[in-house]
């Protein structure tokens, strides 16, 4: 089992290890605290080791789900993919946002009808200031939310969540990522109780995992790129895998997701935040309602792309029947099979994170003490596994530090060609090839139950 549940005194453990995620509970906790850059991570962590009350609010510490739970979703019955009312497939109706949205356009009308309500005073959403530079902002007005960025891939700081939580009448809705909920409730149920009566509701992401500025570095080095002149970046859009696009003076750059080797390359789950590695919450258990993409045979072909949705509240299950009911969605029902098969389970289950954790432990190396309602459904990646990829992540983490970036692409190309080739196909059989269906192993969706949708 997961132990390293030693008592911290401040944050040195994170900040040694770069476990820290950006999430700003710390800077709450603890006043005499900002966020920063790293100029060697390249990820936001704090500019000081802090006091014991920002240790004991630190998700890179530790996150004590069971009581969260209690707290969010008091008498809830707890499965092993959390709180689950429902799971659907949706998909706006609006064309123009689902192309923005690349996977269904599902938050933003969300947050349209959560706006509209009379106890919903704001909404606290990440908003692009220019170029890499993203902050949490609030949202008052229904014609701002369609001008809020898409998927946000690079690390940012994610600190005026609380901030504006703390300084601002009122009830508002938070959209955030798992480690985002994670550091908010941590603080709020630590430090500031009341706090919690300023939430009316939570729209989660399916978290697609969090890059240091290094992947950004590595392919503007790739696409001949200055990353220092970057004044706008959109990782998706124009379709469900859609493309990264970077605009610097006069220039717009688009690059392909899904075959562009150099973005293989530089989005290579080595340049991930190194929390990301031992997340066991990519499904974000404390959100009451999470959306991602629907990565299932039945929606490889479709146009605009379709979301995946966990509703873990009657409130959020509501929310989607009224939406289905004034035009703005389309609906299929689908189920905790399907969320599990779009994100696979090593990433619902933990199955490699929490192999990994042990393997810190058996080397003496930090890492957040945290057991999800997922845990007794692991199936745990051998031991051998971890070893392998925590030689190559120190390795390669090292090559980014010194910006060598170019030696990692030729090392994708020769040493790492094999692997990335298999994932493809793996990709190709499950996906196109819907193997699983043929072989009777999974009934999935049919593409018929989705011939409303684009």
């Amino acid at each position: 089992m997961i132990s390293n549940e030693k008592k911290h005194l401040d944050l040195s453990a994170v900040l040694e290890s770069d476990m820290c995620i950006g999430c700003g509970a710390c800077t709450m906790a603890d006043r005499s605290l900002t966020l920063e850059l790293s100029p060697d991570s390249l990820i936001y962590q704090p500019d000081g080791l802090g006091n014991p009350a920002a240790a004991a609010v630190c998700p890179a510490i530790s996150v004590d789900f069971d009581h969260l739970h209690e707290k969010v979703f008091p008498g809830s019955e707890v499965t092993g993919h959390g709180v689950v009312e429902r799971v659907v497939l949706a998909q706006s109706t609006n064309e123009e946002r689902n192309l923005k949205a690349s996977s269904g356009g599902l938050i933003k009308e969300m947050l349209r009808q959560l706006l509209s309500r009379d106890d919903v005073d704001g909404i606290l959403a990440l908003d692009e200031i220019s170029g890499l530079d993203y902050r949490v902002r609030l949202i008052s007005r229904s014609d701002e939310i369609d001008e809020l960025p898409g998927s946000i891939y690079h690390a940012v700081p994610l600190d005026d969540t609380l901030r504006l939580l703390s300084e601002t009448q009122g009830r508002f809705v938070v959209v955030g990522i798992p480690c985002q909920l994670e550091g908010m409730y941590n603080y709020i149920f630590e430090c500031d109780p009341d706090l919690v009566n300023r939430i009316s509701f939570t729209v989660g992401l399916l978290c697609g995992w969090l890059y240091s500025h290094h992947a950004v570095e590595a392919i503007s080095q790739y696409k001949r790129i200055d990353s220092q002149k970057i004044e706008k970046i959109s990782y998706r859009g124009s379709g469900p895998v859609g493309k990264l696009q970077i605009t610097t003076p006069g220039k717009t750059t688009a690059i392909g997701r899904r075959v562009d080797f150099g973005y293989q390359v530089a989005f290579d789950r080595s340049f991930n935040a190194p929390r990301c590695h031992l997340c066991i919450n990519h499904s974000n258990f404390l959100a009451d309602v999470v959306v991602g993409d629907a990565w299932l045979p039945s929606t490889v072909t479709t146009r605009t792309g379709i979301s995946l949705v966990t509703c873990r509240t009657t409130e959020a299950s509501d929310l989607i029947n009224e939406l289905e009911q004034n035009g703005s969605i389309v609906v299929a029902e689908a189920s905790v099979d399907d969320i599990t098969e779009s994100q696979t389970r090593r990433v619902v289950f933990g199955d490699f994170a929490y192999a990994y954790a042990e393997h810190l432990d058996r080397i003496d190396s930090h890492h957040p003490a945290m057991i999800g309602p997922n845990r007794p459904f692991t199936e745990l990646r051998p031991e051998e596994e971890a070893v392998f990829f925590h030689k190559e992540l120190v390795r390669k983490r090292e090559l980014q530090a010194h910006q060598r970036y170019r030696f990692l692409w030729w090392r994708k190309a020769t040493k790492e060609l094999p692997r990335h080739l298999r994932r493809y196909w793996s990709w190709f059989v499950v996906r196109v090839l819907r193997i699983k269906s043929l072989t009777g192993t999974r009934q999935e969706i049919s593409r018929s139950s989705l011939k409303s949708f684009k």
